[in-house]
This record gives C-alpha cells, sequence and structure tokens, in this order.
C-alpha cells in the first residue's frame, strides 16, 4: 500500500494537469467545468431538461456547458467511515458484466471511482470511454467500476444488443460491473451502503454520483456530477493530508 500511495502523491500533480488539457470525446467534454454557453437559449434549455439523458446531452455537453454546469453542480460532500461501523466496504462484493464475482477487497491500496451510468442510446459507450481514458493516465493507482442501470423512461430497443455487448468484451481496463437498481428495494449492496453512509434516499437518475474512495477505505467522497475542477480538488485535498500524515485521509 505505501508504495500505491508514494506514486499517488509523487505523479498526481502531473496526471491533474492532463486532465485539464485533455478532452477528446464529446463525454469528455461533459467533464469539463463551465466555460462558456455558445448559444443564448442554452439556459433555458438546460431549464426545460436538455442536459439529462432523455433531453439532447450529446448537443448540450457541446455547446451549453455553463449552463448544464450550473443546472447539476452540488458541493461534493465527505465521510470519514469510523472502525465500530457493522460493515467495511472492503467486505463487500458485486458481479461484472460477465457474472463473474468481484470482491471490494481487491481496490485495497487504490483511490477507488464508483459510478452509476445511465444506460442510454448514442451515449453510454462514450461514457465508458471516457471512464477507460481516465484509468489510462494513472493506471497504477486508480480503480473504476461502472454500475449501469436502465431507466423506465428511455427506450433501449434499439442499441440494447450493442451496448451489453460492449460491456462484456474483453479488454476493458475499468471494471464494468452488472446492470443493477440504484433506488427501490432491489437496490445494489453497494449502493445501499453507500447511500446509506451519505443518507441518500433517492438517487437523482438524471446524473451521474462519483463516490471517490481513499486507498483505505475510510474516508469516502461524493460528486454529483462531474467536472474536472471537483476532481482537482478532491486530489489537492487529499494530496495535502497525506503528505501531512493526517491518518484519517490519503
Amino acid at each position: 500500500m505505501t508504495s500505491y500511495r508514494t506514486i499517488f502523491t509523487t505523479f498526481i500533480p502531473y496526471i491533474i494537469l492532463s486532465l485539464i488539457c485533455r478532452s477528446g470525446s464529446v463525454a469528455s467534454e461533459s467533464t469539463l467545468s463551465a466555460s462558456g454557453d455558445l448559444f443564448p437559449e442554452c439556459e433555458e434549455w438546460a431549464e426545460r431538461g436538455d442536459c439529462n439523458p432523455t433531453g439532447r446531452p450529446h448537443f448540450m455537453q457541446k455547446n451549453c456547458r455553463e449552463s448544464c454546469y450550473k443546472k447539476t453542480y452540488r458541493e461534493p460532500e465527505h465521510r470519514i467511515i469510523s472502525d465500530d461501523q457493522d460493515q467495511e466496504f472492503y467486505d463487500l462484493r458485486a458481479r461484472d458484466a460477465n457474472g463473474k464475482v468481484f470482491s471490494m477487497e481487491n481496490l485495497e491500496g487504490y483511490v477507488t471511482v464508483i459510478v452509476n451510468a445511465a444506460r442510454v442510446c448514442q451515449y453510454t459507450e462514450s461514457f465508458y470511454d471516457v471512464l477507460e481514458h481516465l484509468h489510462s493516465i494513472n493506471p497504477w493507482a486508480l480503480e473504476i467500476l461502472a454500475f449501469p442501470f436502465d431507466r423506465p423512461d428511455i427506450d433501449l430497443s434499439s442499441c440494447r444488443e450493442d451496448i451489453e455487448r460492449f460491456e462484456k468484451k474483453d479488454g476493458h481496463k475499468i471494471h464494468i460491473m452488472e446492470t443493477i437498481d440504484i433506488n427501490g428495494p432491489d437496490t445494489h449492496p453497494i449502493y445501499r451502503y453507500l447511500k446509506k453512509l451519505f443518507d441518500v434516499k433517492e438517487m437523482d437518475p438524471n446524473f451521474s454520483h462519483y463516490f471517490f474512495i481513499n486507498p483505505d477505505g475510510n474516508y469516502v467522497e461524493l460528486h454529483y456530477g462531474i467536472s474536472y475542477n471537483s476532481l482537482k480538488t478532491f486530489v489537492d485535498h487529499h494530496v495535502k493530508a497525506e503528505l501531512g500524515n493526517s491518518g484519517d485521509e490519503f
């Protein structure tokens, strides 16, 4: 674990610089923080829901980033996990897209990102590609688990087989997990644990929730939506904590 921490604190400033400079696809452009709208109607479009998966996410992420950012941004939250909790994150398990059991214990020593991925035609695969790219920048320190979920209001009849084929193919560097429920009585145990930790009753299916977990599994941070600025803030905070040997965080 020490070696991962050393690598993390040594190279993470360069990773952040690379993240800020790279935005090769429409989906990765959506992770940029507010940088101006290209149309005067952007705010109106964002208010009516065009930033949502059921709206025009590609168009809005490319042309109305500021309005989408303002519509979705919330301050990140964090929780310190005490030793006396009934269950630890590393006790949990989940199945990947091919049905293979994956233990969260395998993530110990890594910075871990867990994110819900709404299945949307012509969007989901691009979202996975962005996560793959993020992992490729720092594979020695980062693990990413993407949990796809189906929304009843989204028609997948024209693309479901393609998405499932993509999720199950070999060669992924991130972990694409089985399709789950993030709300309701059948909520997956991973999300039941994380939602309980942050007292989240219902997750908004319109936007991704990013749970960042430190290498010791005793500190979790929740970001609503994503921006490189919020990611940079998260990393800077924990790098400083690690350099200061705080013990509770990175």
